[in-house]
């Protein structure tokens, strides 16, 4: 008998369960949308936006979380001879990014694995990047015990979630405002996981760590609002947490908002680099 499809919405399943849901193009579309500024960054300047990494030519860099592979398509170049390789455990993304790579790039590949179990030997790596995925991990701690184990001992590890409880979606309902930013927060599985990643990543033996915030500002509905606010609410209502009509209002009021220019949301981003 067939397994339910997972609903797309439901981001805390719907992550590490990509292909079972019911749209897994919707999470390739998602990443384009939501990632689409930080890509012109990075394919304006690839040096300088991969500047903190210190790449050489020669390196191998792993990306776990790869997801549509775009930012490592625009690293590979920087550290060729070197490797470039991208994981996920999604069918579907590794589909999508091999499909956007048929330039065929020598030193670039990518398959499906997990971070929990990584296909590769001890000390493979130079370089290991992880982008908002131990927001998904059920085992965020076994998950840095896999990324140390393939990191060379002179390595270098880039991990950057966003800290969910600092999400601000302004409303004019104080209260829907404040109940959604709670309910985002507590319904993705580690919202909260950058805040304990230092410590862990201590624990580790990691004994340099550098931690750079970014705050990211939307004064319009931009597509962090269509693509994660929207649908939310889908999945807020399906468990009895918004009503109908609060969010119906809710939404209401955010185009309203946007409308008279009064559109506000934010949330902070951090990037630990550890050796």
């Amino acid at each position: 008998m067939a397994q339910p499809l997972v609903p797309s919405t439901a981001f805390a399943d719907a992550w590490i369960q990509v292909d079972r849901t019911e749209n897994p193009r919707f999470f390739v579309n998602l990443l384009d949308a939501t990632r689409a500024r930080l890509l012109e960054r990075a394919r304006t300047s690839p040096g300088e936006f991969f500047a903190s990494l210190a790449l050489r030519p020669g390196h191998n860099v792993l990306d776990v979380g790869c997801g549509t592979g775009d930012f490592l398509r625009l690293l590979a170049p920087i550290v060729s001879p070197g490797t470039a390789v991208g994981v996920d455990l999604s069918e579907t993304m590794i589909a999508e990014a091999r499909q956007r790579s048929a330039e065929n790039v020598d030193n670039l590949s990518f398959r499906v694995g997990s971070v929990l179990e990584l296909p590769f030997p001890a000390a493979s790596f130079d370089r290991v990047l992880a982008t908002q995925l131990l927001l998904h991990v059920p085992d965020p701690m076994k998950a840095l015990v896999e990324i140390k184990r393939v990191l060379a001992p002179s390595g270098l590890i880039s991990i950057t979630e966003i800290d969910w409880g600092t999400l601000v979606v302004q409303s004019s309902d104080n209260k829907l405002g404040r109940r959604f930013s709670d309910l985002a927060c507590r319904e993705l599985r580690n919202g909260l996981i950058i805040r304990e990643l230092p410590g862990q990543l201590r624990e580790l033996g990691f004994n340099h760590i550098l931690i750079a915030p970014e705050v990211e500002v939307a004064q319009d509905l931009d597509a962090f609002h269509t693509w994660f606010v929207a649908p939310s609410l889908k999945h807020f209502k399906r468990i009895g947490a918004f009503s109908e009509a609060d969010a119906d209002a809710f939404l209401a009021d955010l185009m309203a908002r946007a409308g008279r220019g009064h559109y506000f949301s934010s949330r902070t981003y951090y990037t630990v680099l550890a050796s």
